[in-house]
Protein backbone atom coordinates (compact mmCIF):
# COMPACT_ATOMS: atom_id res chain seq x y z
CA UNK A 1 0.00 0.00 0.00
CA UNK A 2 1.23 3.26 -1.14
CA UNK A 3 1.73 5.90 1.80
CA UNK A 4 2.54 8.46 -1.17
CA UNK A 5 -0.09 11.43 -0.16
CA UNK A 6 -2.40 12.35 -3.19
CA UNK A 7 -1.32 15.89 -5.05
CA UNK A 8 -3.10 18.38 -6.97
CA UNK A 9 -0.91 17.96 -9.53
CA UNK A 10 -1.88 14.55 -10.32
CA UNK A 11 -5.66 14.44 -8.75
CA UNK A 12 -6.46 18.24 -9.41
CA UNK A 13 -9.45 19.33 -7.16
CA UNK A 14 -13.22 19.63 -8.46
CA UNK A 15 -14.13 23.43 -9.25
CA UNK A 16 -17.65 23.16 -9.76
CA UNK A 17 -19.96 20.06 -9.41
CA UNK A 18 -23.14 18.87 -12.27
CA UNK A 19 -25.31 16.12 -12.76
CA UNK A 20 -27.89 15.64 -15.63
CA UNK A 21 -31.45 14.51 -14.62
CA UNK A 22 -31.74 10.56 -14.73
CA UNK A 23 -28.29 10.11 -13.67
CA UNK A 24 -27.59 10.38 -10.02
CA UNK A 25 -23.45 10.77 -10.64
CA UNK A 26 -22.27 14.10 -9.38
CA UNK A 27 -19.58 14.70 -11.83
CA UNK A 28 -16.74 16.95 -10.43
CA UNK A 29 -15.39 19.66 -13.12
CA UNK A 30 -12.13 21.06 -14.24
CA UNK A 31 -13.94 24.28 -14.78
CA UNK A 32 -15.57 26.56 -12.13
CA UNK A 33 -17.64 28.37 -14.22
CA UNK A 34 -19.34 26.49 -17.06
CA UNK A 35 -23.11 28.20 -17.39
CA UNK A 36 -22.27 29.76 -19.87
CA UNK A 37 -21.62 26.38 -22.63
CA UNK A 38 -24.83 24.86 -20.72
CA UNK A 39 -26.56 27.54 -22.72
CA UNK A 40 -25.52 26.43 -25.73
CA UNK A 41 -27.64 24.59 -28.70
CA UNK A 42 -24.11 22.65 -29.71
CA UNK A 43 -22.77 19.74 -27.89
CA UNK A 44 -20.24 20.70 -25.24
CA UNK A 45 -17.37 18.49 -23.84
CA UNK A 46 -16.44 19.56 -19.91
CA UNK A 47 -12.94 18.34 -18.15
CA UNK A 48 -14.48 16.12 -15.44
CA UNK A 49 -11.89 15.28 -12.56
CA UNK A 50 -14.41 13.07 -10.13
CA UNK A 51 -15.44 9.96 -10.32
CA UNK A 52 -14.21 9.45 -13.55
CA UNK A 53 -10.89 11.47 -15.00
CA UNK A 54 -11.99 11.96 -18.81
CA UNK A 55 -14.23 14.39 -20.77
CA UNK A 56 -18.00 14.92 -20.47
CA UNK A 57 -19.89 15.18 -23.75
CA UNK A 58 -22.85 16.90 -22.86
CA UNK A 59 -26.00 18.15 -25.32
CA UNK A 60 -27.54 20.88 -23.04
CA UNK A 61 -30.61 21.01 -25.52
CA UNK A 62 -31.56 17.03 -24.85
CA UNK A 63 -30.08 16.92 -21.05
CA UNK A 64 -33.41 17.88 -19.39
CA UNK A 65 -32.27 20.11 -15.98
CA UNK A 66 -28.55 20.12 -15.32
CA UNK A 67 -27.53 21.53 -11.53
CA UNK A 68 -24.33 23.00 -11.88
CA UNK A 69 -22.78 24.09 -8.13
CA UNK A 70 -19.68 24.90 -6.62
CA UNK A 71 -17.55 22.98 -3.90
CA UNK A 72 -17.44 24.14 0.15
CA UNK A 73 -13.91 25.21 0.99
CA UNK A 74 -12.10 21.79 2.32
CA UNK A 75 -8.55 20.24 3.28
CA UNK A 76 -6.30 20.81 1.00
CA UNK A 77 -3.30 17.86 -0.29
CA UNK A 78 -5.29 16.48 -3.15
CA UNK A 79 -8.14 13.31 -3.11
CA UNK A 80 -8.28 10.09 -4.96
CA UNK A 81 -11.19 9.69 -7.64
CA UNK A 82 -13.12 6.75 -6.73
CA UNK A 83 -12.53 5.29 -9.68
CA UNK A 84 -8.97 3.72 -11.31
CA UNK A 85 -9.45 2.96 -14.65
CA UNK A 86 -6.20 0.29 -16.30
CA UNK A 87 -7.80 1.10 -19.70
CA UNK A 88 -10.33 3.83 -21.37
CA UNK A 89 -13.81 3.59 -20.92
CA UNK A 90 -17.14 5.38 -22.07
CA UNK A 91 -19.74 5.93 -19.52
CA UNK A 92 -23.60 6.42 -20.35
CA UNK A 93 -26.08 7.75 -18.07
CA UNK A 94 -27.47 5.24 -15.84
CA UNK A 95 -30.22 5.31 -13.01
CA UNK A 96 -27.91 3.97 -10.75
CA UNK A 97 -24.78 6.12 -11.56
CA UNK A 98 -21.14 5.10 -12.04
CA UNK A 99 -19.36 2.86 -9.68
CA UNK A 100 -16.46 1.57 -9.03
CA UNK A 101 -17.31 -2.08 -10.08
CA UNK A 102 -19.20 -0.50 -13.23
CA UNK A 103 -17.61 2.68 -14.70
CA UNK A 104 -18.89 1.65 -18.02
CA UNK A 105 -18.23 -0.02 -21.07
CA UNK A 106 -14.16 -0.74 -21.57
CA UNK A 107 -12.95 0.42 -24.89
CA UNK A 108 -12.06 -2.51 -27.28
CA UNK A 109 -8.78 -0.53 -28.53
CA UNK A 110 -6.87 0.29 -25.02
CA UNK A 111 -5.30 2.87 -27.25
CA UNK A 112 -8.37 4.23 -28.92
CA UNK A 113 -8.09 7.86 -29.93
CA UNK A 114 -10.49 9.49 -27.10
CA UNK A 115 -9.95 13.35 -28.91
CA UNK A 116 -11.46 11.71 -32.04
CA UNK A 117 -14.14 9.90 -30.64
CA UNK A 118 -15.06 12.89 -28.77
CA UNK A 119 -15.12 14.86 -31.68
CA UNK A 120 -17.71 11.88 -33.54
CA UNK A 121 -19.71 11.46 -31.18
CA UNK A 122 -20.40 15.41 -30.64
CA UNK A 123 -21.06 15.60 -34.66
CA UNK A 124 -23.58 12.58 -34.24
CA UNK A 125 -25.46 14.67 -31.22
CA UNK A 126 -25.10 17.65 -33.67
CA UNK A 127 -26.67 16.26 -36.95
CA UNK A 128 -28.90 13.17 -34.92
CA UNK A 129 -27.08 10.56 -36.09
CA UNK A 130 -26.26 7.32 -34.81
CA UNK A 131 -22.67 6.17 -33.85
CA UNK A 132 -21.26 2.63 -33.08
CA UNK A 133 -18.24 2.29 -30.46
CA UNK A 134 -16.69 -0.90 -30.03
CA UNK A 135 -16.89 -2.10 -26.40
CA UNK A 136 -16.62 -4.73 -24.12
CA UNK A 137 -18.71 -5.55 -20.82
CA UNK A 138 -18.90 -8.25 -18.37
CA UNK A 139 -16.33 -10.31 -20.78
CA UNK A 140 -17.92 -9.98 -23.84
CA UNK A 141 -17.54 -7.54 -26.98
CA UNK A 142 -19.71 -5.79 -28.83
CA UNK A 143 -20.57 -2.07 -30.37
CA UNK A 144 -22.70 0.39 -28.25
CA UNK A 145 -24.88 2.37 -30.47
CA UNK A 146 -24.78 6.14 -29.66
CA UNK A 147 -28.81 7.63 -30.59
CA UNK A 148 -26.96 11.31 -30.92
CA UNK A 149 -30.69 12.69 -31.42
CA UNK A 150 -31.36 11.56 -27.81
CA UNK A 151 -28.40 11.23 -26.11
CA UNK A 152 -27.83 13.78 -23.29
CA UNK A 153 -24.31 12.86 -22.46
CA UNK A 154 -21.28 10.63 -22.29
CA UNK A 155 -18.30 10.69 -20.48
CA UNK A 156 -15.28 9.41 -22.12
CA UNK A 157 -12.54 8.19 -19.36
CA UNK A 158 -8.76 7.76 -19.39
CA UNK A 159 -6.82 4.91 -18.38
CA UNK A 160 -5.10 6.30 -15.28
CA UNK A 161 -1.70 7.37 -15.95
CA UNK A 162 0.95 5.15 -14.44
Amino acid sequence: MSTAVPTTEKFPLPQSFLRVEGDPTLWGLAELDVAPSLAAHDPVALEVVSPLAGTLVLAPLRAGSIVVSTPRAGPGGGWVPCVKLQSPYLYLPSTTGVAAHSPGYMLIAPDTDLETLKQDIMAAMREGTFHPVNVSFAGTTGVAMLNGAELPFVVLAAAEPE
